[in-house]
């Protein structure tokens, strides 16, 4: 079965000028800031301190600069080449074949092969196990570059590689094992749940809502069986130890509503992808981008109302004017994603 219609990148102007590639060049810089900042923030105060406040800020530090260091390994050198090619060329559209990662720093080996038959072999870090699998089902990628020194910038179809950084491969990527796709076509599962893609980016939300309970739940039931035990024994002279502790254990009860909260968010979501497999509307997004019309199969005209949608579900909405729902679209909540990526919002019809 053909791939869905998914955003693509204009390839008449240069690159730069693409909102969605300007806004993901900024997130990638955003860490070469932040982290450098934090760590001194972090660091010197660990200097003039002493004792716990110390240590902890100590290692927060240490934690920054870790991070500085492997933003710079894969990224940082990276940018400032990369910048110069969005700004003055185009994206132009290749075919591409995925390879199994490297060992040791995770290098993705790609073999791009351009319409004049141009064969460009990149290593891309970092890239996650969703856009290779993107690349390898839909075989289609977009490349800017690369330069002199061999850097290029690539993205992938539908936004789930919004901006990548590659450069050209010193080895033979074709030795390596041809990565295949876990699911050729998404389109074709029994539920929207069933997509490999979607499970897997929001398998690891899911588990985590159920274990962040833990530490909460047994925080809580320690802090009651101090206050019950103060209260029995009297307060007498630890009134501000009582108030601290039904302070703390207010904070606590907070936290733990919070994450009751997100567990229940995520059973909403599995129960709304069961409801059936995806399912094409024809939609317009509106202006302020927080809703979209949609014509449903009874050829009545519904407003759909997102609950914190990505800016990339949002941009192939906008580019492919069709919203995708799974099961049929009715009045009421609904899961709404792109069959064979990982993209996934809540959105209430009517």
């Amino acid at each position: 079965m053909s791939e869905v219609p998914a955003a693509e990148p204009p390839t008449d102007g240069v690159a730069l000028a693409d909102p969605a590639t300007a806004r993901a060049l900024r997130g990638l810089r955003l860490p070469l800031v932040t982290l450098p900042v934090a760590a001194a923030v972090s660091g010197v105060p660990a200097i003039l301190l002493s004792g716990l406040a110390s240590a902890l800020l100590t290692i927060a530090a240490l934690a920054f600069v870790i991070g500085t260091l492997i933003v710079i390994a894969t990224t940082g050198f990276w940018i400032g080449p990369a910048t110069k090619l969005l700004r003055t060329r185009p994206w132009r559209p290749a075919r591409v074949r995925v390879y199994r990662a490297l060992k040791g720093l995770p290098r993705t080996p790609l073999r791009l092969r351009e319409p004049d038959g141009t064969t460009v072999d990149l290593l891309a870090p970092a890239l996650s196990w969703s856009a290779q699998q993107v690349l390898a089902r839909t075989g289609a990628v977009w490349i800017v570059g690369p330069d002199e020194r061999g850097w290029a910038a690539i993205r992938s179809p539908g936004l789930a590689l919004p901006l990548g950084q590659a450069r050209v491969a010193d080895i033979d990527v074709g030795a390596g094992y041809q990565i295949s796709p876990v699911q050729a076509s998404p389109r074709s599962a029994a539920t929207a749940a069933e997509d490999a893609v979607l499970a897997r980016a929001i398998a690891g939300p899911r588990r985590r809502s159920r274990t962040d309970l833990v530490a909460p739940a047994l925080l809580l039931a320690f802090a009651v069986f101090v206050l019950v035990d103060l209260l029995r024994r009297g307060v007498a002279g630890r009134a501000e130890l009582l108030v601290g502790l039904i302070a703390a254990t207010a904070l606590i009860v907070g936290l733990l509503a919070w994450r009751v909260h997100r567990l229940r968010h995520w059973g909403t979501v599995q129960r709304l992808l069961s409801a059936g497999p995806w399912t094409r509307v024809p939609a317009t997004l509106a202006e302020d981008r927080a809703t979209a019309e949609v014509k449903l199969p009874d050829g009545r005209t519904a407003t759909v109302r997102f609950h914190r949608p990505s800016q990339a579900l949002l941009a192939n909405i906008a580019a492919t004017g069709q919203l995708w729902t799974a099961g049929p679209p009715a009045d009421g909540p609904v899961a709404v994603g792109l069959p064979g990526y990982p993209f996934l919002a809540v959105a209430r019809i009517g």
